[in-house]
């Protein structure tokens, strides 16, 4: 899929969620301090930031009450200033009201749609974001940038990136709310620093050096772009020193082989890291994808199993299974695992595809198993009669995600979309639909339209 596609998550059931409350202009902080508030400020960019998104929130959920509130983001700059009760918080997810441009505008037929994606990593080995609020003074939480994270051939999730801009927010704070930047300057109070995650801007070097490059971080940035050869090439030149660089080196090898589908090879290769660690999850993953791409199932069943045993959470293991149990008519054991798989990544197969492409390879090369296509009963937003030339369509790309249940749980439209494409992507979004099968086993199925790549292929 396009890395800079915009991730439009819908079909979400909400759990009840305080708002939070805007300072008011004649807010103090000892105002805030006596109805047992603090403040968060900051701001938010990179997802939702075209005219045709509105009303944007950070979601956050209570570790202590498990009560959820969301921090508003406003309209124009994306700045946050929300006053909400002392205490730790787990960040959930961000939302957004995506409103379909059309001409003429006709918001009665194209509804605004509320939009979510999570934020928590779904390789499992990065700790989910949180955030701490005082009570003694505001909490500055940075810049907060979202965007989706590739690492390798395997979709990575959501991540957060924090920019540490203290002194211009400080600034748009008194800009905005000048009593309460008076009163904290008056009382002495300076706000703390909490980034929800560590900030991640690197300063440059001061110098390179040609050549010197590290050979790891060379590999790892082939492989991201898709040049296995030359990352294999590359490798092969490299002399591990220690233990820790020389199984790294062998996953990368084995990584960038299954990226150009020399399966037995990375078979061999990722084989080798899991014995030496089998805690590898990384190594654990990739072996799994080579052994289903190679059609040995067994193996990848079992493979699967021990990463969802691992990551009880984890969506491709689920995903994987519930194929692979459909492909042998265990209708029972596929419908749990498919149930297990959008219990937390509702976005997971719109950027990363190999579950989908491993199952129809079964079903059409192989030939294992009848497979019938998800199927539209009623179009609720009749589609666009005239979708636009291929000349101008080149860039559009659309992609819905259609559950075993025939609910549409997620949904993307491409970044440089335009015309009559966002109102298709709608249309099939407010859709009624008869779920995907396999051997008359309901499955999740994608509908995609327009150009995309396929990521851990």
């Amino acid at each position: 899929m396009q890395r800079t596609i915009l991730a439009l998550i819908v079909g979400f059931v909400f759990t009840s969620t305080a708002l939070a409350d805007t300072p008011g202009d004649s807010t103090s902080w000892r105002d805030l301090v006596s109805e047992g508030e603090s403040l968060v400020f900051g701001r938010f960019v990179g997802k939702f930031e075209s005219a045709e998104f509105s009303s944007r929130r950070v979601r956050i959920r209570d570790h202590h009450s498990g009560e959820e509130r969301v921090l508003n983001v406003d309209d124009g700059v994306g700045y946050i200033a929300e006053t909400i009760p002392p205490g730790t918080y787990s960040v959930v997810g961000i939302e957004a009201v995506y409103v379909p441009r059309s001409r003429p505008f006709k918001p009665d037929k194209y509804r605004p749609i509320r939009q979510k994606f999570g934020v928590r990593p779904k390789t499992g080995d990065v700790n989910e974001a949180f955030l701490i609020v005082p009570p003694d003074r505001p909490v500055y939480i940075g810049t907060i940038e979202a965007a989706i994270a590739v690492d390798g051939v395997v979709y990575r999730g959501h991540q957060l990136r924090v920019y540490d801009d203290y002194d211009d927010a400080l600034k748009r704070l008194s800009n905005f709310y000048p009593r309460l930047a008076q009163s904290l300057d008056r009382d002495g109070i300076a706000p703390a620093r909490h980034f929800i995650l560590k900030p991640t801007r690197r300063a440059d070097p001061l110098e390179s050096v040609v050549g010197a490059e590290d050979p790891i971080r060379q590999a790892r940035e082939y492989i991201a772009s898709r040049k296995f050869t030359q990352a294999v090439a590359w490798l092969e030149t490299f002399m591990p020193t220690n233990d820790s660089e020389r199984h790294e080196v062998r996953l990368l090898v084995g990584e960038a082989l299954l990226g150009d589908r020399r399966y037995p090879e990375s078979i061999e290769e990722l084989g080798e890291v899991l014995l030496a660690n089998p805690r590898e999850l990384r190594a654990l993953r990739l072996l799994a994808r080579a052994h289903a791409y190679n059609r040995n199932l067994p193996d990848a069943q079992n493979l699967y199993e021990a990463l969802a045993e691992a990551l009880p959470e984890d969506a491709e293991a689920h995903l994987h299974l519930g194929y692979l149990y459909a492909l042998k008519d265990q209708r029972e054991k596929a419908l749990e695992q498919f149930g297990a798989a959008f219990q937390t990544d509702f976005d997971y197969l719109l950027h990363d595809v190999a579950p989908f492409a491993i199952a129809m390879r079964a079903v059409f090369e192989d030939e294992e198993g009848t497979y019938q296509p998800p199927r539209v009963v009623k179009f609720d937003v009749p589609p666009p009669k005239e979708m636009d030339s291929r000349r101008s369509g080149r860039s559009s790309s659309i992609a819905v995600l259609v559950d075993h249940r025939g609910k549409v749980v997620a949904a993307h439209l491409g970044g440089d979309s335009s015309g009559s494409t966002p109102l298709m992507m709608v249309s099939l979004v407010r859709a009624t639909y008869a779920p995907a099968s396999l051997n008359g086993i309901p499955i999740p199925a994608l509908l995609t339209m327009g150009e995309g790549e396929e990521v851990g292929q």
